[in-house]
């Protein structure tokens, strides 16, 4: 009795597949050799994958180091690496631009710093051979010359503030959790004190532009630093923290408010500062102060910034754009390497942080902060949130674009506070 299990006679052969062994049809060979060229090509696309998204990913999540938790304080006053004075006459210059500097031929209200004086660029913008026309008001030191490089700030009140604004500032100290931290206080009539949180890498010469607005409204203003500014501590981690830790500081400008004379608080957050000041809104005993809020192109979501970023960016040496794979990949690695929590950066997860009215700015051409981020808080909070689109500014530029405008919407939203 047989089976397929008994053993074959000492000597004999174990049976042959069909279509194998010596006799076997010479196709067949070719399509195992087939089989083995395409795993082996298979294989190599997977290390190909694996080296292209490691390599690639930690790669850029240096770049994501570097572009947004790097800490590279604002200076007092811009480099002169912007323009290049191409001449000059009574009340109007041309410059050529030294790099990208998209700004320089928008419409748009600028400041300008050359070695010897500082001034202001007109809205008005001709451009001719990429030669730039702006109307130019020197407002401190002697007229620039042609050669001379200069910088350009967004900011446009540029050096002293009291000088810059024409009213009355003090500087004051604000204790923070890390040490001092200097402060502008521009005294006013009413006991709502507005305090405005500049962005990422900013100075508190950003806020000089709100400051204008509610000084003439009679409410006291204090533009803040925070940790990581120029001449104030670094936070532990090195890095900026989108609010994570900076809320303290802006707890402690709060905190030094009450104790000269507020009763209630406005608070104006910029770019970073907006995630600043959502973070302070959820975590502090003292924002029941908080009466309303101001925001400018507002940092609310850290990895929708970064993808942002992303989206705009190409592929070193092949070329194309980012795949979301590998952006993803990188942000996992900057997870790990620099202690980044996206989670936490994320103030759309849940807006339970605002409980009082808020105007929210945003310009229409933002290549920094996607509007999208501004539009989402409107619709997670349609009864408190303002918005407020500004086609053409870039980012936090809705002033410098439309200064009447600006002015007009933040008057009419803070007039219910004003004394």
């Amino acid at each position: 009795m047989s089976s397929s299990g008994a053993l074959q006679p000492p000597g004999s052969a174990e049976p042959t597949a069909p279509g194998s062994g010596p006799g076997a049809p010479a196709a067949t060979r070719p399509r195992r050799w087939l089989r083995r060229l395409l795993w082996s090509v298979l294989a190599a696309v997977i290390a190909l994958a694996l080296v292209f998204f490691a390599g690639g990913g930690w790669y850029f999540a240096g770049q994501i180091r570097s572009g947004a938790l790097a800490v590279e304080p604002g200076a007092a006053m811009p480099a002169y690496n912007d323009v290049r004075v191409v001449a000059v006459s009574p009340g109007r210059v041309q410059l050529r631009a030294i790099g990208g500097q998209p700004a320089l031929a928008k419409p748009e209200l600028y400041g300008i710093a050359w070695q010897g004086g500082i001034g202001r660029l007109g809205a008005s913008a001709t451009v001719s051979g990429g030669v730039v026309t702006r109307p130019l008001t020197v407002t401190s030191g002697s007229a620039p010359r042609a050669g001379q490089l200069a910088g350009l700030d967004r900011s446009y009140f540029l050096g002293d503030p009291g000088t810059a604004l024409g009213i009355p500032v003090q500087d004051v100290v604000v204790q923070g959790p890390l040490g001092p931290l200097p402060a502008w206080y521009f005294p006013g009539r009413g006991s709502t004190f507005v305090i405005g949180v500049h962005g990422q890498n900013g100075t508190r010469r950003e806020l000089l532009r709100v400051v204008d607005v509610v000084y003439h409204m009679g409410l006291p203003a204090l533009a803040v630093t925070y940790r990581n500014d120029l001449g104030t501590a670094r936070d532990p981690s090195g890095y900026l923290r989108y609010g994570q830790a900076e809320w303290r500081d802006v707890e402690a400008a709060v905190r030094w408010s009450l104790s000269h004379g507020a009763r209630r608080v406005v608070l104006v957050g910029q770019s970073m500062g907006g995630g600043v000041v959502a973070a302070f809104l959820a975590h502090s005993p003292l924002a029941p102060k908080v009466t309303r809020v101001v925001l400018d192109a507002p940092m609310l979501d850290l990895r929708s910034v970064v993808d942002y970023g992303a989206s705009h960016r190409r592929l070193p040496v092949v070329g194309g754009s980012m795949p979301a794979p590998l952006v993803w990949t990188a942000e996992q690695i900057a997870s790990v390497r620099f202690g980044v929590d996206w989670s936490a950066t994320d103030y759309l997860g849940s807006a339970s942080w605002l409980k009082v009215p808020a105007l929210v700015t945003h310009g229409g051409d933002d290549p920094t902060v996607p509007i999208s981020v501004s539009i989402r808080l409107k619709q997670l909070k349609p009864s408190l949130v303002t918005f407020e689109r500004f086609p053409g500014a870039g980012h936090v530029e809705s002033w410098n674009i439309d200064r009447a405008r600006y002015t007009s919407v933040l008057e009419s939203f803070l007039a219910p506070v004003a004394p």
